[in-house]
């Protein structure tokens, strides 16, 4: 039976509209991409992601007009396998590992891309993030055998990337649902201060900076120094610092800042800032609390839906814009609604600190998806 057409407007989401219409079949109509801007249209890393998407798949179509303002995306079959795609030097790398992560589950072949780009930039994700904060949450909806893995083989920061990270990824049957409540504690805090092409001791003044701020917090805060020289430094110099929090409970929060781009026009920025924003970031991210770090919420919502017929349940802190529109995203592709609870903490002292206040239970029941592509011996 044929799916019906869903239509969108805007370039916002893009990623998530055409994972989305992989995994329930919609054929998707996106129109009016940015037709008032001074180049309108499609931009270069959101062609690139089309290209990504076709070479994974089987009989998907797609149809852009002249004036790039208007993409049509008829889904096929998700096939996976073996692949080395360059994802130039607009986007981070993590723009092209969040819809990968989405479908990788329920290709007919194990995954197993090598993207080559940038892995390190201002305002966005960073490989690492994606390594630390979503396959943990991955990890909570399939058997420890089926876990994905990413590595760093090389760093590249903007603007000329050359950085090299590797997804693999095998195939699963159905996700397991999830009951997920309890925070427990942070015990301990851990990071990498990456430097490429520039001096080490601009690792050792990030790491001093984010100590200072996190002396107060915590006493367990180790942090490793990751120089990168020659290939697997990349292609631009730059440095900048990466913290993740655990709790007692294995829930990972994060907090990261990076070095301005080579050429860009402002002020500097200096190893010190990076080290106090990046700390700064990760007690932000404890505050929020959860059992999720605030960039995978939206994963985690995708997972929850995908899952057998099942009631699964997950504590958020409190609710990104991001994770707002995905919701939206759910409904319109899969006909999902959430339940969200505001989660009252039992509080034996009331002056105790317990984080943000806008914590919600979110609790969905699974549409049953299965992979239909996965080859069974």
């Amino acid at each position: 039976m044929e799916q019906k057409e869903l239509r969108f407007e805007g370039c916002n989401f893009f990623r998530q509209r055409l994972a989305y219409s992989l995994l329930s079949g919609h054929s998707v109509t996106i129109s009016e991409i940015r037709p008032y801007d001074d180049e309108p249209g499609i931009r270069d890393f959101e062609s690139k992601l089309l290209l990504l998407l076709e070479k994974i798949t089987n009989g998907t179509r797609i149809r852009i007009n002249q004036t790039g303002t208007e993409v049509t995306f008829s889904p096929g079959m998700i096939t996976g396998g073996k692949l080395t795609f360059d994802c130039g030097s607009d986007r981070c790398i993590s723009y092209y590992l969040e819809p990968l992560l989405m479908i990788a589950p329920f290709c007919k072949y194990p995954l197993n891309v090598k993207l080559q780009g940038i892995t390190n930039a201002p305002c966005e994700l960073s490989a690492d993030a994606i390594r630390a904060t979503w396959l943990p949450v991955f990890n909570k909806f399939v058997l420890a055998s089926d876990a994905p893995e990413i590595k760093i083989i090389a760093r590249g920061y903007k603007p000329d990337g050359g950085g090299c990270v590797t997804l693999t990824a095998p195939t699963i049957r159905t996700f397991r649902p999830v009951q997920c409540k309890t925070m427990g504690k942070i015990c301990k805090i851990r990071g990498i201060a990456s430097v490429s092409k520039v001096s080490p001791s601009i690792a050792y003044r990030m790491i001093d900076a984010a100590k200072e701020t996190l002396r107060d917090y915590i006493a367990d805060v180790y942090i490793t120094v990751d120089q990168r020289k020659g290939a697997s430094g990349g292609n631009s110099p730059g440095f900048g610092l990466f913290l993740t929090s655990e709790t007692t409970e294995g829930i990972i929060y994060h907090g990261e800042s990076v070095s301005k781009p080579k050429g860009e026009q402002g002020n500097p920025v200096v190893p010190e800032d990076v080290g106090h924003v990046a700390a700064c970031q990760l007690l932000d991210q404890i505050f929020a609390g959860g059992c999720v770090d605030t960039t995978a919420q939206a994963l985690a919502v995708t997972f929850m839906t995908l899952c057998e017929k099942d009631v699964s349940a997950y504590l958020f802190g409190p609710l990104s814009a991001y994770c707002m529109y995905t919701l939206r995203n759910l409904k319109k592709y899969f006909e999902i609604t959430f339940k969200i609870d505001h989660w009252d903490e039992p509080r034996e002292d009331k002056e105790q600190r317990l984080g943000s206040n806008e914590k919600v239970l979110m609790t969905c029941m699974g549409i049953g998806f299965s992979n239909l592509n996965k080859i069974v011996l």
